[in-house]
């Protein structure tokens, strides 16, 4: 079964046409999404869809922005041409504007087999041709298509428009993306559409009506036992202007005490009082009502016309904006009801047009043709049929199945990265182990992927490995030369020897395609190397965390080649050069513009922090939630055990009696009693809780720090050893958190610092640039990219030689 997704915009006459063809999809097997802004859709999917929706951590001024677009149109007094001007220029461009990198990103997630995008969400396209994905494309004002003969002009200024917006989004193409060249659904019947030549990738397939029924106030007693003839009055959805309240003022002094029985959807405030054969609601269940009416008085909204000629009801059609003159103008033509102009119309006009078309029985026998060739092209049913049809008729571009082995060192913030990453290579087919020398709890491996422990070889150095995890406790107590000697020589080369053995077993009978290093463990590139097998490494700590040891401390720099040298010799490698790193890609959890790059080696790749390995950590999720105060998040990281308690002491003497409420990711155990707004746990779901923060204390773990400003919080960072004085300097240079140096960090400065970072939007407002440097840098989407490209340049080369 395939992956279809919709993309829509937040226009209801544009979603329904959509809900009934994902539901058919639906029914069929497939998978079936939606791509929106509106929220709220979730509430109208079908059972088994599932609603993507486009995010953004703006400011209010910004999501009032996102949120305005359906009121820019509905408050617009605006007719005719002057309409599709302002359609384009103040609501779809900014529109589209809007949602494309949103798009982008989902589309990433999803991977979709087959997008089908609104004609006005040219986004859609657009984002498609970018990730070269084929799309398709749903038309539900067929007058965007009309225009092209009926107005070639105003065709020519839409296209312009359209791809400006292209180039400016960086698809350069010589036409408009707008309307697929593979699938263009037209959803309504080509006898009502009208005569023109259209290529065979526009096809017909009637109007798409979902079977939408909406509980709301209705008197079907008194509807029913009317013996009147019975018409149904409506503008839609779209226009809510002053020139309202005039319309319906007409719509009143029209057939106020006829014999008519008149169902008005509009406010029932809107006037003081109504006539007494009036029925006037805020919403109709107008798809019940259409099959007991007689005629339907309406604005031309495509959506309204197909409904009540799909029911076979003549209509008086009184056209405002955008595409309704259009569908205006069909209905005189197929002979289906009369049009009257909204700005010149009197209560008389309307009131004879509607006696004409309910007294003469050539209209309703027109409405009953169309409907005939609405049925004819087959509505929900064919639109689902040309989809499956024109997916089955692509050819299938599957990149070839890969083995990636990820070897990874006994600290977890660098296993987790990789765990992020490759859960999103399994989801992509692909086949991934992890490779370590201590035990690893199953439940951190993702679904389908394995961890490969080599306890026999590892037995003769379990207690030199238990000694060497104790001594990273010695870190904060060592000056810089020495944490470099406990990491490097005592830590890294060690652990690098032992590696040996079990690599050796593993990818004897299993064979990877790459070896994906954790950039400290050595190990993993020099097997790689030794082996000839291709090699990436992943680093996720900033990567100049040493500093250029070879210009600032030469003598450092010497110990650390011939340390790395006599490592290689010892394990078998004789070539000139250092071999510990990929010189081929190494992939970096952070953004450039965070780690303060200027220039970047080629094989150097910032794809921002990576998201999504499995946590389901237990957590008092109704404690936080029923938190009204500030919530501040404080951890320690995995390691760092000795001093954990005397810094938790600080903590709570700055925080026990203060209006916050204090996540803190530590054992409760290391004290019997915890303050009442404090909410401790050994394990938390970091990546979950997060949005939820205010914002966070820690020492500098990069994971955290990744945490931390992919979601624009500001951080209190008490650097204590390794790379947290750098990852400190980083965010001070940031403008986005403060450093206080762990062994000066005293109570009142904790607090006082806490709360000036609460306090001052300017740490919020600098993470939320930090934030968007590393969204935009791809993350996982990114990061799986540059592997598959990776492996598939490689399979290249050895073909080519």
């Amino acid at each position: 079964m395939a992956k279809f997704v919709f993309i829509v915009p937040p226009l209801t006459g544009h979603v329904n046409p959509t809900l009934s063809i994902g539901a058919t999809l639906l029914e069929r097997g497939h998978q079936v999404a939606w791509i929106s802004l509106d929220n709220n859709l979730s509430a109208k999917l079908p059972a088994g869809g599932e609603l993507l929706l486009i995010q953004y951590d703006q400011t209010d001024d910004e999501k009032r922005e996102s949120e305005q677009y359906l009121d820019i149109i509905s408050k617009k007094v605006v007719y005719g041409i002057d309409s599709i001007k302002f359609l384009y220029e103040d609501v779809l461009i900014p529109l589209n504007r809007h949602c494309y990198n949103g798009i982008v990103t989902l589309l990433k997630a999803y991977q979709p087999d087959l997008i089908i995008g609104d004609h006005q969400l040219f986004a859609a396209p657009i984002a498609a041709k970018a990730l070269g994905l084929p799309y398709c494309t749903s038309v539900t004002a067929p007058a965007a298509i009309k225009i092209i003969s009926e107005l070639p002009k105003v065709h020519e200024w839409e296209v312009n428009q359209i791809m400006a917006l292209q180039e400016e989004l960086g698809v350069k193409e010589n036409h408009s993306l707008a309307c697929s060249d593979l699938l263009t659904l037209v959803l309504t019947s080509q006898y009502f559409f009208g005569e023109m030549d259209l290529p065979s990738n526009y096809q017909f397939t009637g109007p798409v009506l979902t079977e939408r029924r909406i509980a709301c106030e209705f008197d079907w007693d008194a509807f029913k036992s009317s013996t009147k003839k019975k018409i149904l009055v409506s503008i839609g959805t779209t226009f809510d202007h002053d020139h309202k309240k005039a319309f319906f003022q007409k719509v009143v002094d029209a057939f106020k005490d006829k014999d008519l029985t008149v169902v008005v959807v509009s406010d029932p405030q809107l006037f003081d009082s109504w006539p007494e054969n009036f029925m006037v609601y805020q919403q109709v269940p107008q798809l019940d009502l259409l099959p007991h009416l007689d005629a339907v008085v309406c604005h031309g909204g495509h959506n309204t016309v197909s409904e009540a000629l799909s029911n076979g009801l003549p209509l008086v059609v009184i056209p405002i904006a955008y595409d309704q003159s259009h569908v205006a103008g069909r209905v005189v033509r197929t002979g289906a009801g009369e049009r009257l102009n909204f700005n010149r119309f009197k209560a008389n006009h309307l009131q004879e047009a509607v006696e004409q078309v309910l007294s003469n029985e050539s209209y309703r026998e027109a409405a009953q043709a169309v409907r005939q060739s609405f049925i004819d092209a087959g509505g929900t049913a064919t639109a689902a049929d040309l989809l499956e049809q024109t997916l089955i008729s692509q050819p299938k571009q599957v990149k070839p199945h890969s083995k990636f082995l990820f070897v990874i060192p006994p600290f977890f913030g660098h296993i987790s990265p990789t765990l992020s990453v490759g859960a999103s290579l399994i989801a992509r087919g692909h086949e991934v182990k992890w490779f370590g020398i201590t035990p690893l709890d199953s439940k951190h491996i993702p679904e389908g992927g394995s961890y490969y422990y080599p306890e026999e070889d590892l037995i003769p150095y379990q207690e030199e490995i238990q000694r060497i995890l104790k001594r990273q406790d010695d870190g904060p107590a060592c000056s810089g030369p020495e944490v470099m000697k406990l990491a490097l020589e005592e830590t890294y080369v060690p652990f690098a020897k032992m590696m040996m053995p079990g690599l050796t077993r593993l990818t004897e009978n299993w064979r990877p395609d790459v070896i994906v290093n954790d950039c400290i463990t050595f190990g993993g590139a020099l097997f790689a190397h030794k082996h000839q097998i291709p090699c990436v490494t992943t680093t996720p700590v900033p990567p100049d965390v040493m500093g250029d040891t070879e210009k600032s401390a030469p003598k450092i720099f010497e110990w650390q080649q011939n340390l790395i040298k006599d490592l290689q010799k010892e394990v078998g490698i004789t070539d000139d050069g250092i071999f510990i790193h990929s010189h081929q890609l190494n992939l970096v959890f952070t953004s450039q513009a965070f780690a303060g790059f200027d220039t970047v080696p080629s094989h150097m790749r910032f794809v921002g922090p990576v998201k999504g390995r499995p946590n389901n950590s237990p957590f008092d999720w109704e404690k936080l939630n029923a938190a009204t105060t500030p919530k501040i998040f404080v951890s320690l990281g995995t390691l760092l055990v000795d001093i954990r308690k005397a810094f938790f002491e600080k903590v709570i003497a700055a925080f026990a009696d203060q209006p916050v409420t204090v996540v803190a990711a530590t054992p409760p155990e290391i004290f019997e009693e915890w303050p009442s707004n404090f909410i401790v746990s050994g394990f938390v779901p970091q990546s979950a809780l997060m949005p939820h923060m205010d914002m966070v204390i820690c020492h500098g773990g990069f994971n955290t720090v990744n945490d931390t400003f992919y979601n624009g919080l500001p951080m209190l960072i008490t650097p204590i050893a390794y790379d947290h004085f750098h990852i400190a300097k980083l965010i001070e240079q940031a403008g986005c958190g403060i450093g206080i140096r762990y062994k000066r960090l005293r109570v009142d400065a904790l607090r006082e610092t806490a709360f000036e970072l609460l306090e001052n939007p300017k740490y919020r407002a600098a993470a939320k640039e930090v934030q968007h440097t590393f969204i935009t840098a791809g993350g996982n989407d990114k990061a799986v990219e540059l592997l598959e490209n990776f492996v598939q340049e490689e399979r290249s080369t050895l073909v080519s030689v």
